[in-house]
């Protein structure tokens, strides 16, 4: 082993005193090379996994649907190895290639003290908003909150409890597969900007379904729910209007599966024939204990 520096690691007190040393791991004690990492071969580096943080399940979830899609990439991150074979970083990357099963090529840095892992994942991770500024779209914040809002009801959660979230792949796949969506994200800017009393996420994602359904009617809707301009006493838009503000004014705790559910109970109202509603009444499930999920007709 090549002979390593020292390097202090507090200054000492007294000039005169020597500062407190520690050994430092030569540069060229460090390998970084590209391995190709079977199941079989993670399962192995998973059984050295042994001073690491709990494992999230919804993390290994989204990486194995990206393998599993073949939407994986090398993209320079690796997987970090203690001198003493341990994994340092990136165990949910191996529990990902378990689970799908799925043989990739990455980056594999050995041989590191295993100090270093205290300094690992130190970054701020990047939001749906940041990876959709980066590929220079319009309204990209409010793109990627919409777009999560809608891989999250195509995933079958209609209520956005969110026990799962989309990996980046995933939104840059539903979105270029779904242009409709940049679209949906202006129109909740501009709702928002004149009716701030439904999360703009939700009138994003709402304004999606119904426009799969009827695009000039989904544009009337929308832009009335902005404005509420020229609507009668009653109208399903104008009563859904008062219900949030009402809600809001009164600081009742609203989830966004619940604003969903309201905004598309007046969609359907006008949908079905009705140009008056008196209540947005959302029913309950059978139990009582929480609200039914409403489909855009």
């Amino acid at each position: 082993m090549t002979t390593a520096p020292v390097r202090p690691i507090r200054p000492a007190a007294d000039p005169f005193v020597h500062p407190t040393l520690l050994p430092e791991v030569a540069v060229t004690d460090v390998k970084a090379e590209f391995l190709v990492i079977t199941p079989a071969v993670a399962k192995d580096m998973l059984r050295r996994n042994t001073r690491n943080r709990n494992v999230r399940a919804a993390r290994v979830n989204g990486w194995a649907r990206i393998m599993t899609a073949g939407l994986w990439h090398n993209n320079g991150e690796a997987i970090k190895v203690a001198i003493d074979g341990t994994i340092l970083d990136g165990q949910h990357r191996l529990h990902a290639v378990v689970k799908s099963g799925v043989t990739i090529t990455t980056l594999v840095v050995s041989n590191l003290p295993p100090e270093t892992q205290s300094t690992m994942d130190g970054g701020a991770k990047r939001n749906p908003g940041d990876v959709f500024t980066l590929r220079d779209e319009q309204n990209a914040t409010m793109l990627g909150s919409v777009a999560r809002k809608v891989w999250l009801w195509e995933q079958g959660d209609k209520r956005f409890s969110a026990k799962e979230a989309p990996t980046t792949p995933e939104l840059y796949t539903l979105v270029d597969n779904n242009p409709g969506l940049r679209r949906s994200a202006d129109i909740a800017v501009r709702v928002y900007h004149n009716f701030r009393y439904i999360p703009p996420s939700i009138v994003g994602a709402a304004h999606h379904l119904c426009s799969r359904i009827a695009a000039d009617e989904a544009a009337w809707f929308y832009e009335a729910l902005g404005t509420g301009a020229e609507l009668s006493l009653r109208h399903p838009i104008l009563t859904l209007r008062k219900r949030v503000m009402t809600d809001k004014d009164s600081q009742k705790a609203v989830t966004d599966g619940l604003h969903m559910a309201q905004v598309l109970t007046a969609w359907n109202a006008l949908r079905a024939g009705k140009t008056a509603l008196a209540v947005i009444k959302v029913p309950t499930e059978a139990d009582g204990k929480v609200h039914q999920v409403i489909e855009p007709k």
